[in-house]
Order: structure tokens, then C-alpha cells, then sequence
């Protein structure tokens, strides 16, 4: 950890609520980098008194180079937007690095080697993304797709530096499925203050919009495949992580409007044309959310909406077919 006359290079930021042991680990995950010219600041989201003890055991435990903010209690806290955005509006870091209190890194160098990358750059950078892998609550690893792992194949064709990092550009990370996780995802202060932060108002992939707008924004990107953390997939049975508090349909709500933002707000055509896509595929999936409840009607006129994003033959006869029949049934 620096000391308090030093500069600081990344700010790292862990949002926490009642999970004060999940914490700890990542929390330590942190202090264990090799890279040491950073600062870490802790968002405690409310949590209650059952918990708040062992928070403020902790802030004992590892004294003053951990800066502890304890935002007022509400009964569903304010949100990893709002968390997020407290850490990066009170951090003194050139770059901004994000860890979910239930995750924590795997490799002990990814700061050094983020740095190294960054002050080695030729040009300023925006953002620098890695990737991480994923667990689910039973133990067993996600072998899906989810984030930007698939871009680690595509890289060789690219110039890498010393550690291994490529520049790449919006049009190069839109041909992944997925998106950065915010564990993975370092980000210039003054980029992230200027496009204000996370969305305080979205609950649920905050951090798919996040990364859109950053990316948008950003001239310099950098890009390294290394695994640098470990991320638990929630348990659907539980109701302490904001994926599971939130139903299905209020889930694609959030979804719908992080792709209608990027629709509407973003400059570069890839972005514009990914969000459209992204978009056709949750009116799909909220099409076969009501084809499954036998709602027919509202079946039909959300494949029509996808329709319209994203032309398909096949979707266009399933479209006309769920139109016909909702007609007849309704």
C-alpha cells in the first residue's frame, strides 16, 4: 500500500454489505498485489447491525491505509452504481480498478502488469481490460462464454507489448458475446468522472453499461487475456447479490435500457450496431418468457419488436405465426 505522500496509481474500489467475510478475502486479494503504489477504498452499502461489527473489526485489524465510507442504511442499499461511484468520487488514484466483495483476484500481479502496460503505452489510456473466471455456487466452473474471453484467441493477430496487452479498438471487443466484468476492468479517473460514473439507476448489468459508455468514450484501449480473478456466480435460492433480487421481467427491463441508451447515445457505429443486436435478443427472450406463461398477445408483439431491430426469415415466420395465433386464441 502507498503511504499517504505518495502518488497514487489505481484506486481500487470494493463495494460491500453484509458479507463482512466474502469481503475479507477479497480485500486481502488486493493487498496481496505486488504492485503497491495504490489505495483502496471500501463502500460499506448500509450494512445492518448483525454485521456492522465485524466491518468495524476489520477496519481495526487493517488500520489507516484503507480508506472505510459507510453510506447511510437503506432497506435495499443504495446500489454498486451508487457504491461504485462513491469510491471513485473520493479516490485520488490516476486509474480506477472495481472488485465485487463476494469475488476477489487470483494474480498477484495484475496491477504491475496493468502498469506496466499503461505507463509503457505510446498513447494515453483510456481503459485496460483482462478476464476472469467464473464458479458456480456448487463449485463447478462456467465454461460458457460470458465476458470478453473469447477476444484471447483473436489477439495473436495483434501487436502485444511486454505483458502481453494488445490496443484494440470498439469494433474488435463488440465481436465478443459478452462484456467486461467490472473486476477485470481498469478505467482512467478522469474518463470515468466524465461520462459520470455508473447509472445509478440500473440494478441489474450496471456494469454491461458501464463498459459501453466507457468504451465509446475511450481512444485508447488496451486489452490482455490473463485470468486475474475469481467470480461467484450468485445462487438463484439466495437473496444477497442484486442478480437475485430482482425478477426476471424487472431484470430485462434493465437490460432493455442499457441497449436503448447505447442505441441512442453512443457515437461509434459498432457500438450502435452491437446494442441493436443485444437489444432483438432480450425482445426474444421476453417473447419466449410469455409463449412459456401463454400470454400469446404480448408473445407476438414483443417478436415484432425484435423483429424490427434484427431481420431474420426464421424469426419472421415465428413472428407471423405467434401472430396469427394470438389473434385466433385471443
Amino acid at each position: 500500500m502507498t503511504n499517504a505522500n505518495s502518488d497514487v496509481f489505481f484506486t481500487v474500489i470494493i463495494p460491500t454489505r453484509n458479507r463482512p467475510e466474502l469481503f475479507k478475502l477479497a480485500l486481502d486479494s488486493v493487498l496481496s498485489q505486488s504492485f503497491k503504489s495504490i489505495e483502496v477504498v471500501v463502500a460499506n452499502d448500509g450494512t445492518t447491525d448483525e454485521f456492522l461489527p465485524a466491518y468495524k473489526a476489520l477496519e481495526k485489524e487493517y488500520g489507516d491505509n484503507i480508506h472505510w465510507r459507510y453510506q447511510i442504511r437503506r432497506v435495499n442499499g443504495h446500489g454498486q452504481s451508487y457504491s461504485m461511484n462513491t469510491g471513485a468520487y473520493v479516490g485520488k488514484g490516476k486509474y480506477l480498478c472495481f472488485l465485487d466483495d463476494d469475488d476477489y483476484w487470483i494474480d498477484n500481479e495484475h496491477l504491475q502488469r496493468a502498469y506496466d502496460s499503461i505507463v509503457n503505452s505510446p498513447a494515453p489510456v483510456d481503459a485496460y481490460y483482462t478476464n476472469q473466471d467464473a464458479y458456480f455456487s456448487d463449485g463447478s466452473k462456467q465454461t460458457q462464454n460470458v465476458w470478453v474471453e473469447d477476444l484471447a484467441n483473436k489477439i495473436h493477430s495483434l501487436p502485444q507489448d511486454a505483458q502481453g496487452s494488445a490496443s484494440v479498438d470498439a469494433a474488435f471487443l463488440f465481436t465478443s458475446g459478452g462484456f467486461a466484468h467490472l473486476n477485470c476492468t481498469i478505467v482512467r479517473r478522469d474518463l470515468y468522472l466524465t461520462i459520470k460514473g455508473m447509472d445509478e439507476n440500473i440494478r441489474y448489468e450496471c456494469d454491461r453499461d458501464i463498459y459501453i459508455r466507457t468504451v465509446d468514450a475511450a481512444e485508447n484501449i488496451l486489452y490482455n487475456p490473463a485470468v486475474i480473478s475469481k467470480h461467484h456466480i450468485p445462487d438463484p435460492k439466495k437473496s444477497d447479490n442484486m442478480s437475485t433480487l430482482v425478477s426476471t421481467f424487472e431484470k430485462r427491463l434493465y437490460q432493455i435500457t442499457v441497449y436503448e441508451k447505447a442505441i441512442l447515445l453512443s457515437n461509434k457505429p459498432s457500438i450502435k450496431q452491437h446494442s441493436k443486436i443485444g437489444l432483438a435478443n432480450i425482445f426474444k427472450h421476453i417473447t419466449e418468457e410469455y409463449v412459456r406463461l401463454n400470454q400469446l398477445t404480448d408473445a407476438a408483439i414483443y417478436a415484432k419488436k425484435a423483429l424490427a431491430l434484427n431481420f431474420s426469415v426464421k424469426w419472421y415466420l415465428y413472428s407471423s405465426y405467434l401472430s396469427v395465433i394470438s389473434t385466433f386464441k385471443g
